[in-house]
This record gives structure tokens, sequence and C-alpha cells, in this order.
């Protein structure tokens, strides 16, 4: 097992005040494309979203989107890249990060595949080989800990620089840069021409995607005397239904905006730091916290009142749940996977791991695919919760898979970067 939570977090908040050695695989300065890669023209208007592939944080901006089959029983490993790492000295020891963090999920677009990496890069790799297309980095590297988002041939993507970069998908190049002030694990999404993001200074934000203007932004909270750096504000990747943002923060407060203007149109309790994000399906959202108040939530989303909570496990949820066909499909990190009905909130089923499961889960044709930090990537039936199959990699996983047309993109938290397929 790896050390407490609290004090990684803690650690990648501090990274970005400390000195940074030498790092392995970072001396390289950034790689632009030596040609534009060839993208196709975007066809999803305003929104980072599609049904044919993931261009964003699960999916869609209501997270209940996971990807394309036809995912293999038995996935093998088609290719796998490394990623850069970077040593820190935090409070006087070493701490090297690398590969994709807790919320770091790619995201493809045409024969391309993106990825922001812990090492302080954000790639594009051919899809099907591998073959880096290009690095993005700054001259003092920083993490990237969240998933981009893609929309109009551009990157968006946080960083624990304090800015939301945004990157030209063809090049590698910047854009523009907007400061938030603190950390963003948040990660982004373009809704009908804006882009909505939350961050550890404890503000939601709506910014315009074209040059990186502020257009609004709400104080959520999470901030304040005794909240430890690396764990604050909100981290939770925003949830965008019919004209509502839904976000989550370290007070253990789920908050429910209007996108239009950010005014607060009701707030509840989840009674913990919440950092999995909300998921909105019909009438209700979804919301799991930590470990002092162990529970998977449902909310009614008019007013914000609670329907049931799921314990399930006493260790906490760090896992943003999946909804598909009437069920709940969420990683605790007490070693299981959680299966909950969607309606009453009764358990249904459990999957064991050897480790916590910090991985979002995927539902794509009835199987369940997550890593889990026990170094394996799983596939679950989910119907009935039985082992289809399980591959040992290196290292834990605790970022969600990429699926798109069966093939899997995950990376793990020791450096490296996956593509499974049949």
């Amino acid at each position: 097992m790896s050390r407490n939570r609290r004090e990684l977090l803690k650690e990648a908040g501090a990274a970005g005040l400390v000195a940074l050695l030498p790092a392995f695989g970072t001396s390289a300065p950034a790689e632009a494309a030596r040609s534009p890669l060839k993208l196709p023209n975007w066809n999803y208007g305003g929104n980072s979203f599609a049904d044919d592939t993931v261009l964003m944080f699960r999916g869609n901006p209501s997270h209940t989107f996971y990807g394309t089959g036809p995912v293999p029983d038995n996935p093998r490993i088609l290719w796998k890249q490394r990623l850069a790492s970077l040593p820190t000295i935090t409070h006087g020891k070493k701490v090297v990060w690398a590969g994709t963090g807790w919320t770091g999920t790619a995201v493809k677009q045409g024969e391309y595949v993106f990825v922001g990496s812990a090492g302080g890069y954000v790639y594009a790799f051919e899809a099907d080989t591998g073959k880096l297309g290009w690095r993005y980095g700054t001259k003092r590297p920083r993490m990237y800990k969240g998933s981009p988002c893609f929309w109009d041939n551009k990157l968006y993507i946080g960083n624990t620089d304090n800015r939301l970069h945004c990157i030209d998908a063809s090049t590698g190049k910047s854009v523009w840069k907007f400061d938030t002030g603190r950390d963003l694990d948040s990660s982004p999404c373009v809704v009908d021409g804006r882009l909505y993001i939350a961050g550890e200074n404890g503000n939601a934000r709506c910014i315009d995607p074209r040059n990186g203007k502020q257009i609004w932004k709400t104080f959520v909270g999470g901030v304040g005397k005794g909240t430890p750096l690396g764990s604050n504000g909100s981290e939770t990747s925003p949830a965008i239904a019919d004209g509502d943002f839904y976000t989550a923060t370290y007070d253990g407060i789920l908050f429910c905006l209007d996108i239009k203007d950010g005014r607060i149109k009701w707030k509840t309790r989840t009674h913990d730091d919440t950092d999995a994000s909300p998921v909105v399906a019909g009438d209700f959202v979804y919301a799991a916290a930590e470990e002092k108040a162990s529970y998977l939530f449902c909310f009614e989303r008019e007013k914000g009142r609670e329907i049931w909570r799921y314990g399930g496990n006493k260790m906490g949820y760090w896992s943003t749940p999946a909804y598909a066909n009437g069920r709940l499909y969420v990683g605790g990190d007490d070693f299981n996977l959680h299966c909950v009905d969607a309606t009453s909130g009764a358990p249904v089923w459990t999957f064991k791991t050897g480790a916590g499961v910090w991985s979002s889960p995927c539902v794509v044709d009835d199987k369940v695919v997550f890593g889990s930090r026990d170094a394996h990537l799983y596939v679950v039936d989910a119907n009935t919760g039985k082992e289809i199959s399980r591959v040992r990699v290196d290292g834990r996983i605790i970022s969600s898979p990429c699926i798109v047309d069966g093939n899997i993109w995950v990376g793990t938290a020791t450096g490296w970067f996956y593509c499974f397929g049949a």
C-alpha cells in the first residue's frame, strides 16, 4: 500500500512551492510537432463531447458516457510509452511524480490520443502505434494531474502551476493561459461555447475558451485556515446538465449553480472532503465522499434533498461513479468495486481487488473496465460482478481509462502510459 492519501496530496500541493531537482526524462525541451498533426475538421459544434469518441473526463458533461466498444474479453498490451518524471524536494524529502494522476484520463480525437502527466508534460501520441506527435511543457515543469478537454481542435488542461492551459492540438503550442491562483485538479468541459471548471482556490468559473477571458466566477469555499495544500477548494470536475453546474468541495458541500451567471441555486452536505466528481442522471445527482463520511449519496436535483446514502465501506471514495442501466459503479478505498442500485441505493454486488480503487470505472458493452492500486487493469461483468479478465501493469492505476472502438488507453502512477486492445 502507498502512503496515506492526505500526505500525498499535501506533498502534491506543496510541489509548486519547492525547488525542483533535475528531472528524469524532463531535461529535454518540450517537442512541438515537426509538422501539424492531421486532425479531422471539428464537427461537434460548441460542445466538448461526442457519441463516437472520448473528448473529456467521463465522456460528457453529465459524466455518463464511458466510451465505445467492442471491449475485448481479454485485452492485451498493444504498446506502452514511458512518460517523464518530475523529482522534487518536499518537506526535505525526495518525491518523484510520474505518470497519470488520479483524475488524469486521456482523450482521443482522430488518429491521436492526448494525455497529461504528473511528470510535467502533455503528450500527443499516435493512437495505434504510440509514436510521439508532440510534447508540451513549460520552462519549469509542474504536474498535470487532471484530464484534458478537447474542443475545436484545442486542448484545455489544468496544472499545479495554478494555470489553465489552452494548447493547439495540432502543433502542441500554447494558445493562452489563465491563472486561477491555486492548483487545478478539476478537468474542464465546454458546453455551448463556454468552458466550465472548478479549482483549489475555491472558485467555480466560466471562461471563454476562445480567448481565456473569464465570464463569471463563484466562490464555493473549501479553503481557509487548516485546509491542507493539495487538498482544498473544489477538486471535482464540474457536471453540467440542463443549465445547472454541480461541484463539491473540501468542506463537504455539493453546490448547484446556474451556468448563465454562476448564481448559487442550492447547496447540500456530503459531510467530508468530496473530490470524486458529481454524476447527473435523470432527476438525480450522485456524489461520493471521503473517509469521514464514507458514503455514495443520491440527491434530487430540484432542491438538493438527500434521497439515499450507501455506505459499503469505511475507508472513503475517491472514484467518480459510473451510471449505466439503472446502476452505479464506484471504486472504494476498501479494495472493492461497488455496484449499487441507482433508485434505492441498495447494494447489488462487490468485486474485491488487491488494493484501493481510485480509478473511475467505465461501463461499455456491459463490461466494467477500471484500474486498481494493485497494478491491474480489470474487466468485470457489469451485471454479475464476475471477473472476466485482469492484466498486470507496471505500477498502480489511479486514473480512469479512455475507451474508443474497444481500445483502452490508461496510465499508471509510476510513469507508463498503455494502449490495450484485442
